[in-house]
Order: structure tokens, then C-alpha cells, then sequence
């Protein structure tokens, strides 16, 4: 009888180091992101990292914001869970080509060629804006959740847009930075979501420009406002009004742009607005 008992036991013990040697050999968890795009891994999560950037998760769930120029390729992302476990997975970042966006016979030719003075302006604007958007360590807790409100409403479909290659009669210009949309002159601008009014100024590209922190280091842009209603560091809610769509700026007629930076990552807003299922997850 303990012959038996002895050839049980390591028949189990057997069993049980090649299960184990099989999860070893297991593929690793892994999602494929497009350029512009966010990832998630959902689960307990409470702190999130990818590269030299680290922040807390939002709501149990790790994103992952990829810009929209970081270069093709697979990187290590990881994520600490609730129960302090540390985890890692592969996260391979694909190439989305830029559509290219030309604008013949532009009518606001001071945008086409662009004076020493309004170049000298803009970079003063610049050294204004982009620090508020750079990646940083330290940042509020998150005061939003995903999907955000939307910026109109109704919010009629995106051009398609972010990230287009322009040029404005035959002149090359900067990649389009977010997603446009076709909304009549006039109507309300609303915050997508609960935040702080980091800047409202006038811009000499964006025109009347609205940037709101939602914390987590999500910052929603909303460029060539006809007017705004708010000032920097301005208590903001989900939905509250914060200006009207207008056509200021270096703009072909009346639209909402609305831009996104998340820990300074440049992406495409729509993917905020979608049900966060349909994000390309960790698995």
C-alpha cells in the first residue's frame, strides 16, 4: 500500500512541475497598438508604466496612450495590481500613415505666409502651451472616466482627420494634431469631462483655444472658438459650456477641433469617447 501512495505522489508531483513548466513557456500577454491610439489592461491595476513614464490607473484600469509619431515598434509596458503583483507585457506599436490633407486656394493668406511677426508670435504662444502638456511625474488624481461626454451635442461624426500630413497652397505645414468635426457656427463647446482650465487664450494658429487638465495628465483641447467662457484655473464639470464653435484662427470655416494630450502622448480624442472594450487590450 505505501509503494502505491509513493507512485501517486509522484505521478502528482510530476503533473503538477509540468504544468508549471508549461506556464512558463507561455506567450507572454501582449496588444497591438496603432500610432495615435490607446491600449488597456483591465483588472485591478494601480499603477501603470510604459518607457520612463509611470502613473496611477484610472478607475482599476491601466491605458496606455501611444503618440502619434512614436516610432514602430514593441515595447515593455507594466502594471503593479491592487495586490502589489508587478506584471509585464509587450506592447507593439504599429504605423498608421498620414493621410495627406490639401487646401488649395486658401483664403486667409497671412497663414500661408506667415509674416517674422506672427512667426515671433507664435513661438511666444508656444513657450506658453507646451509646457502645460509635456509628460509630468507629479499629476492630479484622475477626476474623469472613460468614455468622456462628448465636446457637442449632438457630435456629428469626425472628419477622420487627426493626424492628416497638410499643406496649405502647395505648402507643407505640421501634421494635424486632432480630430475636427462639422459643427455650425454658434453652437455650445462642452468639457468632456470634470477638470481645471489650464489656459484660454487667443492663439494665432488654434484662435480662441481652450486647454482643461482632467488629471491623470489628460488634457482636452478645443481650438478656434468663435468666444470662450472660461479662464485659467477655472473650476470645470462634465458637460458645462466653456465656449462656442467658431472660425478663428487658421481655419477654412466654422468646426470644433478637439485635441487630446494624455501623459504628453498625442492621440486621436475619439478613442476617449468610445466604450473602453473596444480599445486594443492586454491579453
Amino acid at each position: 500500500m505505501k509503494t502505491i501512495v509513493l507512485v501517486v505522489s509522484t505521478l502528482t508531483l510530476i503533473t503538477i512541475e509540468s504544468q508549471a513548466q508549461q506556464a512558463s513557456n507561455a506567450a507572454p500577454k501582449s496588444v497591438s497598438v496603432a500610432q495615435g491610439a490607446v491600449a488597456r489592461w483591465a483588472g485591478n491595476c494601480k499603477r501603470c508604466s510604459f518607457e520612463k513614464r509611470a502613473w496611477e490607473a484610472v478607475n482599476g484600469t491601466c491605458y496606455y496612450p501611444v503618440d502619434m509619431e512614436m516610432k514602430p515598434g514593441t515595447y515593455t509596458i507594466s502594471r503593479r495590481t491592487t495586490g502589489g503583483r508587478l506584471e509585464s507585457a509587450k506592447l507593439t506599436v504599429t504605423e498608421k500613415p498620414c493621410v495627406q490633407e490639401d487646401i488649395k486656394d486658401f483664403a486667409k493668406k497671412e497663414y500661408v505666409n506667415v509674416s517674422t511677426e506672427n512667426q515671433t508670435r507664435h513661438r511666444k504662444e508656444m513657450a506658453v502651451v507646451e509646457p502645460l502638456l509635456t509628460y509630468k511625474a507629479d499629476v492630479r488624481p484622475a477626476v474623469f472616466d472613460i468614455p468622456v461626454g462628448k465636446p457637442t451635442n449632438p457630435l456629428p461624426k469626425g472628419q477622420g482627420n487627426f493626424g492628416a500630413c497638410r499643406s496649405f497652397d502647395g505648402q507643407p505645414r505640421d501634421r494635424h494634431t486632432g480630430q475636427d468635426y462639422e459643427v455650425s457656427a454658434g453652437k455650445p463647446v462642452l468639457s468632456v469631462g470634470n477638470g481645471r482650465v489650464l489656459l484660454a487664450a487667443n492663439h494665432f494658429f488654434s484662435g480662441n483655444s481652450v486647454y482643461i487638465d482632467h488629471g491623470n495628465g489628460l488634457i482636452s483641447e478645443y481650438f478656434h472658438l468663435k468666444s470662450y467662457d472660461v479662464k485659467p484655473q477655472q473650476t470645470v464639470t462634465k458637460g458645462q459650456k466653456i465656449g462656442v464653435v467658431g472660425a478663428t484662427g487658421r481655419t477654412t470655416g466654422p468646426h470644433l477641433h478637439l485635441g487630446a494630450r494624455w501623459h504628453g502622448a498625442r492621440i486621436n480624442p475619439g478613442y476617449l469617447l468610445i466604450d473602453p472594450a473596444d480599445m486594443p487590450e492586454v491579453k
